[in-house]
């Protein structure tokens, strides 16, 4: 299930449930061109199982065996190993 949310002409909440993605979509495009505020989606996957993303690591490693090396101090800072670094010079 997806439910559309945007503000209406008198500053008012209004929402809209819809079943399909693409019909969801489509609204909140109808909604942005028609010139409402705020128009956001959002989504709940019924099929979901667990919490989202990674929810135990142990010894560095995810439970399907992955590595699992992301840190939000790595998030800014210094450049790891393999990043690109792209300088652009003023002529």
């Amino acid at each position: 299930m997806f439910k559309i949310y945007w503000t209406g002409s008198h500053n008012e909440a209004c929402s809209q449930d819809e079943d399909l993605l693409s019909k969801a979509l489509e609204v909140v495009k109808a909604k942005r061109d028609a010139g409402y505020a705020f128009v956001t989606m959002v989504s709940e996957d019924p099929r979901q199982v667990g919490k989202p993303g990674v929810d135990a690591v142990v010894d560095g490693k995810t439970p399907d065996g992955h590595d699992y090396d992301w840190s939000k101090a790595d998030r800014a800072g210094k450049p790891r190993k393999h990043d690109k670094i792209v300088v652009i010079k003023d002529h």
